[in-house]
This record gives C-alpha cells, sequence and structure tokens, in this order.
C-alpha cells in the first residue's frame, strides 16, 4: 500500500475512533519488543443497553498489499455448539437486507473459534477516491449492524430466545425502525 494511503488510512482510523469511541491497542511491528499480532490495528468498543448485558465488540484492521481488510467480532465468544445453528441462521438474515445492498461486507459464522463476524476488504482505491465511503464501510454500517444485533445476539448466547425470535426481532427493527420490548419479553 502506498504510505500516503496509509497515512490516510491512520487519519480515519484515529478519527472514527475519537468520534464512536473505539479504545485502541497500540501494535509494534518493530523495535525490541515486537507483537505476534498481524493486524496493523486493534479496536475495542462495548455497545450498551440498558436492558441487556454490554456486547464488547474487538476489530482489527490489517493492511494487505492492496487492500485493507476489517474484521469485527464480539469477545468474549459468544457461540457454543449447542447455539451455532442458531447463530448461522441470524448471521444469514442479517445479511440479507446489510445496508440495502451498500454494505460491502459481510457476516460469517466461524465453527471453529465460534466468532459471529463482520468481513469487509476494501481495496486500496477506495481510499484514494472516497474517505468517507472508507469510513462507512470500516466503521458506520458495521457498528450500525452491530447495535441492531445487539439484543439478538446477546439473547441468542443467553439461551433466552431460539433464532426465529431473534429473527423477528431484527426484521421488525429493519421494517418499523424499532420494536415493542414488551413483545420481545424484555419488560
Amino acid at each position: 500500500m502506498k504510505t500516503e494511503n496509509k497515512i490516510l488510512l491512520d487519519k480515519i482510523i484515529k478519527n472514527k475512533c475519537a468520534e464512536l469511541g473505539f479504545d485502541s491497542m497500540e501494535i509494534q511491528k518493530e523495535g525490541p519488543v515486537v507483537s505476534i499480532l498481524k493486524e496493523d490495528w486493534h479496536l475495542f468498543i462495548e455497545f450498551r443497553n440498558p436492558l441487556l448485558p454490554p456486547l464488547q465488540l474487538q476489530c482489527t484492521i490489517t493492511i494487505e498489499e492492496d487492500d485493507i481488510r476489517l474484521l469485527c467480532f464480539p469477545s468474549p465468544v459468544i457461540i457454543t455448539d449447542e447455539t451455532m445453528n442458531a447463530f448461522i441462521r441470524l448471521c444469514n438474515e442479517a445479511n440479507r437486507e446489510l445496508c440495502g445492498g451498500m454494505a460491502w461486507g459481510r457476516f460469517w459464522c466461524d465453527e471453529e473459534n465460534y466468532d459471529f463476524a463482520y468481513e469487509v476488504i476494501l481495496p486500496e482505491k477506495v481510499i484514494e477516491k472516497d474517505t468517507e465511503e472508507t469510513a462507512r464501510q470500516l466503521f458506520g454500517i458495521p457498528c450500525a449492524h452491530y447495535r441492531d444485533l445487539h439484543t439478538p445476539l446477546i439473547m441468542l448466547a443467553g439461551n433466552r430466545w431460539e433464532s426465529d425470535m431473534a429473527i423477528c426481532y431484527l426484521q421488525e427493527l429493519r421494517e418499523n425502525g424499532y420494536v415493542d420490548n414488551v413483545d420481545y419479553g424484555l419488560w
């Protein structure tokens, strides 16, 4: 990746971290102590809802030759062997209307590591042409969708809902812009 694009990307990440409340972990690529982490940025954020436990996310951003790769996932792991199929069904539903087709990334479930992840790979030319779109794809879209998914993810992880209820909640939220918490046993 071109040096000027790395500088632009670093600026985007720092601005969005400050704006959205992300914490970041310094990655040392050189010097006496070198990180074993492969990513270039490792970020943390916690979404809060007064009715539920918080949803903690980790996000990694890696420069891969001519691409930028974001991987975002709940931490600690929320999927178990027993809930994997329910999370896969929710994942499929989440992808159906991902920003009305404007999202370049997708959700997926990692059956080995039990992650419910969002991943997007952006070509370097996106930074060169549109820094706002880069910021939207790396931060705006994943954050908006994880906020929408907060309740279904926590309820599935706690075995309080089946996948049908989680999907119904997400569909109603997307259709109406809100849900009645009473209808979902949240009050």
